[in-house]
């Protein structure tokens, strides 16, 4: 099968990545003329059933590039590990015409990035791998191309710049991304499909590229003589999936997005605030921070966010909406600390993922709690109740849409300057927190006294 860019459905951040990397490749003399070099090793990492392998296959088919695979199988004996990989090498570089060697799931043979958990044979491995890495540069038409689930566990010796020269991380599949899988396999059946595929994507969050394929021929299997699958059918295909664990189970990568949600937070709320908590991998729904936590509380027991009235005084907290009235900066504070999730998954994973969602809604009921507390200064309740006994003001919600964008963006950028200045007890608190799942007060701050402290 020719593999092109046509067989990678959404991923279209990952897929400009790859169709530039193939650019340069297939012009490598007009890079080369300008004095550049070609990429000596690239990896792509992610967890398992997302596209790994199918973009390596599609680079080496639209490169032109004959791939030699490191094929180990079964094979568990460090010496003929070292000496299926050296084969490997050996083949490519007895090539004139550009070659790739292809290692799958190389992380399974390496030693982990913690020396505690290295072994003889795994060093062997490594040390056998390294050599021949830097030995192409007498050979410069090889690319080393490899894949991984845990990069995290890789060897700094082997991740370095001049071994492995690009890295592209592949996660789960996003909305957009999701919409686009299940509508490239479901347009390979004659079914047609009750609900749509937006629908269904915003059902199957955090499943899998393999977790959606698996969904769609799942449905089409349980079609009726028609070939219609109605909504029934999808929903009890996807909680017959779920309860599998085939796209949901807790993969490391998962749990690295959940840590650097919780550590920002709890980072960005210690700085403003000074407090902090216990740190729970599996609490999504605290910033960390007590006083802060109150202030969540509150307002996530409003039940009634859209409907406020022109008589609210922003002086009297009882007339102020429901829940205690909190100052401004408190509110902000909340804010800011909610958006250090945000920032922190921008700085470690380089993407912000879906289990933001709720954060990013609580900000905005944030600001409306403000808007109706007066504390924007204008004279407006934001109501978007065009039938209430009250008018409704479009222009000045206009306005107060304004100051929501300002403010939040000015949050913003105060959660990425405290992160960026702690960017280094962000990362060691993120990698303990998935190792142990619970940080006790004691241990975080012991963390933190390491760095110094926060700055």
């Amino acid at each position: 099968m020719d593999y092109t860019f046509d067989n990678i459905a959404g991923f279209e951040v990952e897929k400009k990545e790859l169709m530039r990397l193939c650019e340069i490749f297939n012009n490598r003399e007009k890079y080369e003329s300008k004095g550049a070099s070609m990429p000596k090793g690239i990896i792509f990492f992610g967890e398992p059933g997302n596209g790994k392998t199918l973009f390596s296959k599609v680079m080496a088919n639209v490169c032109g590039l004959e791939v030699f695979k490191i094929d180990l199988g079964d094979v568990e004996d460090d010496v003929k590990i070292c000496r299926h990989i050296r084969k490997a090498f050996l083949k490519a570089g007895k090539r004139s015409e550009p070659t790739m060697v292809f290692f799958d799931e190389m992380d399974k043979v390496l030693p982990s990035a913690d020396d505690n958990y290295c072994t003889d044979r795994s060093k062997t491995i490594l040390t056998q791998l390294l050599t021949l890495i830097d030995g192409m540069e007498s050979s410069n038409n090889i690319v080393f191309v490899a894949t991984c689930n845990d990069y995290d566990s890789l060897p700094e010796a082997l991740i370095r710049p001049g071994r492995l020269d690009k890295k592209i991380g592949i996660g789960f599949p996003d909305y957009s991304s999701r919409v686009a899988i299940l509508n490239m396999y479901a347009s390979k059946s004659s079914c047609k499909f009750e609900s749509s595929f937006e629908d269904m994507a915003k059902l199957t969050s955090g499943f899998s590229s393999a977790g959606l394929k698996t969904l769609i021929n799942e449905c089409v299997l349980s079609s009726d003589d028609s070939g219609f699958i109605g909504e029934s059918v999808v929903r009890d295909k996807f909680y017959e999936i779920s309860n599998e664990d085939i796209p949901r189970k807790q993969p490391k990568s998962d749990a690295k997005i959940r840590a650097c949600k919780n550590v920002g937070s709890y980072l960005v709320g210690k700085f403003i605030n000074g407090g902090g908590t216990i740190l729970n991998l599996n609490d999504d729904a605290s910033v960390y921070n007590n006083h802060f936590d109150d202030i969540l509380s509150g307002v996530r027991s409003d039940d009634d966010y859209d409907e406020y009235y022109d008589d609210c005084d922003a002086d009297d907290e009882d007339d102020c909406n429901s829940g205690e009235y909190c100052a401004k900066n408190d509110y902000l504070g909340v804010v800011i600390s909610l958006l250090g999730g945000y920032v922190a998954e921008e700085l470690i994973l380089n993407k912000v993922y879906d289990n933001m969602s709720q954060s990013i809604r609580m900000v905005d009921l944030i600001m409306v709690r403000m808007a109706n507390c007066g504390m924007f200064g204008l004279d407006v309740y934001y109501s978007s109740n065009r039938n209430s006994d009250f008018p409704f003001k479009e222009d000045r919600i206009a306005k107060l849409n304004e100051i929501f964008d300002v403010t939040v963006k000015e949050c913003y950028e105060k959660a990425k300057f405290i992160l960026e200045n702690n960017k280094d007890a962000l990362k060691k608190l993120v990698s303990e927190l998935v190792k142990r799942e619970v940080l006790k007060i004691e241990e975080s701050e012991e963390i933190i006294a390491s760095f110094g402290g926060i700055k």
